[in-house]
C-alpha cells in the first residue's frame, strides 16, 4: 500500500501525466454523452431486433465500444475505422507501393493513416445505409424521406469520424491506446448491469464458480501478458570495467496486444451485417436462401466460436510480421555495434529473432484465442447461465488497463531519470 501510494503521489505530482489523464478522462465523458444522444429514425429497439439471434449483433456491439444497442449519434462507432486499417494491413503485403510507403518512417505512416481515415467515411456511409435498408426491409422501422434518410446516414458517418478522431486524440494526448481505450469504455460501461441482472438469476454456487472463474481468467491475461523473453545483446563498442556493455530486446507472448482480437472481431463481423442486409432484401430467392444458411451456420456456437479462434491466431501472426520487424531490427543493431553473443550479426541475426518471436507468439495466439471462446465454452457446458462477460471484451479491458499502466510508469521513468540531466 506504501508503494501504491508514493506512485499515486508522483503520478499527482508530474504535470505531463496529470495532463494526460484528465484528457483522456474528459474524452470518456464527451463520448458516453455522444452515446446517450439518440439518432433520428432509428429506435434502439428496432437494432436489438434486428441482430437478435446472431453473433454479429454481440460482435459489432464490442467493436463499437458497447453502443450500437443504443441506437445513439455515435452508434456504429470504430467499426468502419478497424474494417478500413484492415484493409490497408492487408493490401501492404500485396501492393509494392503501399509496403514502400510503410519502409518510409514516420511520413509514410502519416499517408497510409490519411487513407486510412478517407476510406473510413465510405465504409461509414455504406454501414449505415446498410442497418438502415436491414431494418425497413424487416419491417421494424418506417420508410424515412430522402432529407431523413441523408440526415441519419449522415449523422452515424459523422458519428463515426468523431469516434475515429477521439482515438487519435487519445493517442496523442492521452494515456490508452486510442481505439481500444474507446471500446474498453463501451464494454466497462455495460458490466455493472448486466452482471446484476445476471446475479438476480444465480445460486450460491454458480456466483463462487463465476467469481473463481473470473479470478482465474483476469489472473491469466495479466500473467501472459505481463510476461516476456529477454534476449541479451551485447554492445562491443561501449566497454565498461569488466567487459562489454549488456541489454537486451523484449519480446512479448502477445507482441500486438489486444490488436489481434479486435481485428477478428470486425473482420467476422462485416460479412455478418452484409448477410442480414442481403437476407432483407431478398433478391434473389436462391441467393436469399443461400445466405441465410450462411448466417444460421456462423449463428452456431460451435462453428462461430471455431472462427474467433482461427482469425485471433491468423491475426496474431499478421501483426507480428507488421509490427515486429526482425530484418530492420538486426540491421540497426549491427549498425550500434550490437551482437547476440553467439549468433553472428545481420542476417543469422534476423532470423535468429524471427524464431524467437515467433515461437512466442504461438504460444501468446492459441491463449488469447482459448481466452475469447472461454466464457462461451462455459456458457455451453453449464458453468454460467448467461453471457455475463465475453472473453473477447475481458481481454480488451484488461489489455487496454495494463497499456495504461505501462504508459505512466514509463513516463514516471522518464521523469526520474530526467532530474538528473
Amino acid at each position: 500500500m506504501e508503494k501504491l501510494s508514493e506512485k499515486l503521489k508522483s503520478i499527482w505530482k508530474t504535470e505531463e501525466i496529470r495532463k494526460k489523464i484528465f484528457f483522456s478522462l474528459m474524452i470518456m465523458v464527451v463520448y458516453r454523452v455522444l452515446s446517450a444522444i439518440p439518432v433520428s429514425g432509428i429506435p434502439a429497439e428496432a437494432i436489438k431486433q434486428l441482430f437478435e439471434g446472431t453473433g454479429v449483433g454481440e460482435v459489432l456491439s464490442t467493436v463499437s465500444g458497447g453502443v450500437l444497442e443504443t441506437a445513439s449519434i455515435v452508434a456504429i462507432g470504430l467499426t468502419p475505422y478497424i474494417n478500413s486499417s484492415i484493409i490497408f494491413q492487408l493490401l501492404g503485403t500485396v501492393i509494392p507501393k503501399l509496403e514502400e510507403l510503410g519502409k518510409e518512417g514516420q511520413e509514410g505512416r502519416r499517408k497510409i493513416s490519411m487513407y486510412t481515415r478517407i476510406v473510413t467515411v465510405p465504409l461509414a456511409i455504406l454501414q449505415s445505409f446498410v442497418i438502415y435498408s436491414s431494418l425497413l426491409a424487416m419491417g421494424l422501422i418506417s420508410k424515412l424521406g430522402t432529407l431523413e434518410l441523408i440526415a441519419m446516414s449522415g449523422t452515424l458517418t459523422a458519428g463515426s469520424v468523431v469516434m475515429m478522431w477521439f482515438g487519435e486524440l487519445v493517442s496523442e494526448s492521452g494515456v490508452g491506446g486510442g481505439s481500444s481505450y474507446l471500446i474498453m469504455l463501451g464494454i466497462l460501461s455495460g458490466i455493472p448491469g448486466t452482471i446484476r441482472s445476471n446475479f438476480l438469476t444465480m445460486d450460491s454456487v454458480q456466483k463462487i464458480v463465476f467469481g473463481l472463474i473470473s479470478l482465474l481468467l483476469v489472473t491469466s491475461v495479466v500473467f501472459v501478458t505481463q510476461a516476456e523473453r529477454r534476449v541479451k545483446i551485447q554492445y562491443s563498442r561501449r566497454v565498461r570495467a569488466g567487459g562489454a556493455m549488456e541489454s537486451y530486446i523484449p519480446i512479448k507472448p502477445t507482441q500486438s496486444g489486444v490488436m489481434p482480437v479486435i481485428f477478428a472481431m470486425a473482420f467476422i463481423s462485416f460479412p455478418q451485417l452484409i448477410g442480414k442486409f442481403l437476407v432483407s432484401k431478398n433478391y434473389n430467392q436462391g441467393l436469399t436462401d443461400f445466405t441465410q444458411r450462411i448466417l444460421d451456420w456462423l449463428s452456431n456456437p460451435y462453428i462461430y466460436n471455431s472462427l474467433i479462434f482461427v482469425l485471433v491466431i491468423a491475426f496474431s501472426f499478421f501483426y507480428l510480421t507488421v509490427v515486429f520487424k526482425t530484418d530492420e531490427l538486426a540491421e540497426n543493431l549491427q549498425k550500434q555495434g550490437a551482437f547476440i553473443q553467439g549468433i553472428r550479426p545481420g542476417e543469422n541475426t534476423a532470423e535468429y529473432l524471427k524464431k524467437v518471436s515467433f515461437r512466442l507468439t504461438t504460444i501468446g495466439a492459441i491463449f488469447l484465442a482459448v481466452l475469447s471462446i472461454l466464457p462461451d465454452v462455459f456458457i455451453q457446458i453449464g458453468l454460467i447461465p448467461r453471457s455475463v462477460y465475453s472473453g473477447t471484451g475481458l481481454l480488451i479491458v484488461v489489455g487496454v488497463i495494463l497499456e495504461v499502466k505501462r504508459q505512466v510508469e514509463s513516463m514516471i521513468t522518464v521523469r526520474s531519470y530526467n532530474k538528473y540531466l
